[in-house]
């Protein structure tokens, strides 16, 4: 609706590629800001002044300026309908995720034809026979948009034996590693079971492609409390997985 408003305000200058590029800016940073959770009617009003003022050379909308998302809440989002869960996985599939199954990139008719949701890649009958804890195993970084296909496949199996299948089906293994980097995966990672090298490189390879839609440089560090959580405290130092600072 606000964005409606704006694009009948803007009329022709919306066409242009730098608005069209602006205007993605601004919706990122209100989805994964989640600024329109809250005093929506003030917020609206003012986007839709402010918005068209700065693609007119103006200055930043206040909701771009405010927009902020950290490690936490890739944590602790769980609502499947709210603004981060959908935006997220609207955002793996701007960026050419593509079907584990099908092998093609998972554009409007993929999703609908092929019953495309949001999976988990490390199964989670798999992660309680680990002692991986549920925050971890059922938050956004374990969760990716697969089909139906895809899924049932995955099954409760460990990923070193489904991406077995996948390449016994057909799929080759450099296929395979190209198709899992589409979701922001590290496929050396989840070859090896290795749950918390594929937790902290993902965490860190999301958040890249989330800062990069809201134009903002985004914090791991976050992170560091949350993992000493899950040690109960026993004192462990935290660093970040070695590959992280690699190509994943």
């Amino acid at each position: 609706m606000i964005l409606s408003t704006i694009f009948t305000i803007l009329g022709e200058r919306s066409r242009s590629l730098q608005a069209r590029s602006m205007l993605e800016r601004w919706l990122w940073c209100g989805m994964f800001g989640e600024v329109y959770t809250r005093w929506y009617e003030a917020r609206a009003g003012r986007d839709v002044i402010e918005v068209p003022d700065w693609l007119a050379g103006g200055s930043l909308p206040l909701t771009i300026v405010q927009a902020d998302f950290s490690f936490d809440r890739l944590i602790s989002v769980r609502k499947r309908y709210g603004a981060v869960y959908q935006g997220l996985a609207a955002l793996v599939r701007r960026e050419g995720a593509i079907d584990w199954c099908t092998g093609e990139e998972i554009n409007d008719v993929i999703y609908f034809e092929e019953q495309i949701d949001s999976h988990h890649i490390f199964p989670v009958a798999w992660c309680r026979k680990k002692g991986i804890e549920p925050k971890k195993y059922n938050c956004l970084i374990n969760r990716t948009p697969l089909s139906a296909k895809t899924n049932k496949k995955i099954g409760s199996k460990a990923p070193s034996l489904y991406l077995e299948e996948f390449e016994l089906s057909g799929t080759s293994a450099k296929r395979l590693d190209e198709i899992l980097r589409s979701h922001a995966i590290s496929p050396k990672t989840l070859r090896r079971d290795d749950f918390e090298a594929f937790f902290q490189m993902r965490a860190n390879n999301l958040l890249t492609l989330i800062g990069k839609a809201m134009g903002k440089s985004l914090s791991f560090e976050s992170s560091e409390d949350f993992v000493r959580d899950c040690h109960n405290g026993n004192g462990r130092e935290y660093k970040l997985h070695p590959e992280i600072i690699t190509n994943y």
